[in-house]
């Protein structure tokens, strides 16, 4: 099995637990796997410290000049994603490594930016559920799914507010390596009774 990359988005502003739920996860795949399935890393569009929302500063491992590929993009949200999907450096970014990747998948208002780079038109999606009407402003023809904890596209995914971030990501691990390894990630964090919210 080759290694797979994750890089989780970061910026200003952003939701703690939308990018944090999905490092956790992802992380503790890598851990209980000693390293070799998975490679985790945070990126924001230069390397420098984030403050993100209520205060917590975080030390993104890469600037956005030293990533080419991947296989997982993970966009969290926050009120910051407003801010985002106005930075057309940064847009330009995604929508290059979000046409790269294998999997790239949006927590609670993450969503945005996809809408805005166009890859919710037609599709079914959720977020957070003060969010919907902003997702469908910037792309009318996308599809909600106000019940959906995630959402699975193929490619694209969504997921609903904060935590349930955490849901797709084990939904995504247990896609990319099997049950058995979602349920080791699971039990690991003490999640409980994980179930497949998604459709």
């Amino acid at each position: 099995m080759s290694k797979k990359s994750v890089a989780i988005l970061l910026f200003e502003e952003v939701e703690v637990l939308d990018f944090a739920g999905p490092f956790e996860v992802f992380s503790v795949t890598a851990q209980l796997s000693g390293y070799e399935i998975l490679e985790v890393k945070t990126i924001a569009k230069s390397k420098s410290l984030i403050r993100a929302k209520n205060g917590l500063q975080v030390m993104p491992d890469l600037g956005i000049d030293e990533l080419s590929q991947l296989d997982i993009l993970i966009i969290p949200g926050g009120d910051g994603s407003r801010a985002v999907i106005q930075d057309k450096v940064l847009m330009e970014w995604i929508d290059n490594l979000a046409h790269k990747a294998q999997t790239v998948f949006t927590v609670c208002s993450g969503a945005r930016i996809l809408a805005k780079l166009g890859y919710l038109k037609i599709q079914r999606f959720t977020t957070h559920h003060e969010v919907f009407e902003d997702v469908l402003a910037l792309e009318p023809k996308a599809i909600p799914d106000r019940n959906a904890r995630f959402v699975d596209n193929g490619k694209f995914m969504t997921a609903a507010g904060v935590a349930a971030g955490i849901d797709l990501s084990l939904y995504v691990v247990e896609k990319y390596f099997g049950k058995e390894v979602k349920d080791n990630t699971a039990k690991y964090m003490e999640y409980g009774d994980f179930q497949d919210f998604g459709s």
